[in-house]
């Protein structure tokens, strides 16, 4: 009587404990159902973010692009001049002179990948291929970035001659036209005289180290140009993955 009493609690009590086994579970199925759905929610803003990021990139890239190009140009223009191969109308004399000596770095947006970064949430980023793709892009501007700071003193270095070449209303004039700003109000527009033109050639050919400084500037504007591509063909390939994700 009692064999079959002991029985009947082992069977009753294995019976209580499946049912709470698969209660567990089954919640434990529910959160991780959640917290996928989560994590996938997650993920989708990360994405749309990493997109938003990356076409601000290419855009901001490819205006570089074009400004280095046009730079290295302006800096060629102006050896010529000093060299006597050609022969710029004034104006276009002093926008060469004045636009060959500057650098435009795109400003990338880091805002989505900084996230992922220091979240530990890059992880939720399933598409390998599309993690891979963000790896090359951003190291590449990693990488660039460390030599910002060599072409940034080179360019300082021959802005500071500038004040020697050009007058500072004629500056002032190219500043505004060039960033396509307001004219400031104490410049002037840009008009420079053919015996204002004569004096800024003279300057430039008086000048020691003017012409093996604008060498310089026309290389690292080449160089640059070079990298900014590559990088742009990186951004364009991330952007497409991400798209496709």
């Amino acid at each position: 009587m009692l064999f079959r009493k002991l029985e009947l609690d082992w069977k009753y009590g294995l019976s209580e404990l499946l049912i709470v086994v698969t209660g567990v579970l089954i919640a434990l199925a529910a959160d991780g159902w959640v917290d996928s759905r989560a994590d996938r929610a997650l993920e989708r803003q990360y994405i749309a973010g990493v997109i938003r990021d990356l076409r601000s990139d290419t855009a901001q890239i490819r205006d570089a692009i074009a400004l280095s190009d046009r730079r290295a140009a302006s800096a060629r223009d102006v050896l010529a001049e000093i060299g006597g191969e050609t022969r710029l109308s004034p104006d276009e004399l002093a926008i060469a002179v004045e636009e060959s000596m500057w650098f435009n770095f795109p400003a990338y947006s880091r805002e989505t990948i900084t996230d992922l970064m220091s979240t530990g949430n890059l992880r939720l980023v399933r598409d390998s291929h599309l993690r891979q793709r963000l790896s090359e892009y951003y190291q590449a501007i990693d990488r660039l970035d460390q030599w910002t700071g060599n072409w940034r003193r080179i360019q300082m270095d021959l802005e500071a001659l500038l004040p020697n070449v050009l007058e500072l209303r004629h500056r002032d004039a190219i500043t505004s036209r060039i960033n396509d700003v307001p004219l400031l109000p104490w410049a002037v527009a840009l008009d420079v005289t053919p015996e204002e033109s004569e004096a800024i050639r003279r300057r430039l050919r008086e000048h020691a180290s003017i012409g093996e400084r604008l060498e310089n500037m026309a290389r690292v504007h080449g160089t640059f140009y070079s990298h900014l591509q590559r990088i742009h063909a990186l951004a364009v390939a991330a952007l497409r993955a991400a798209e496709a994700a």
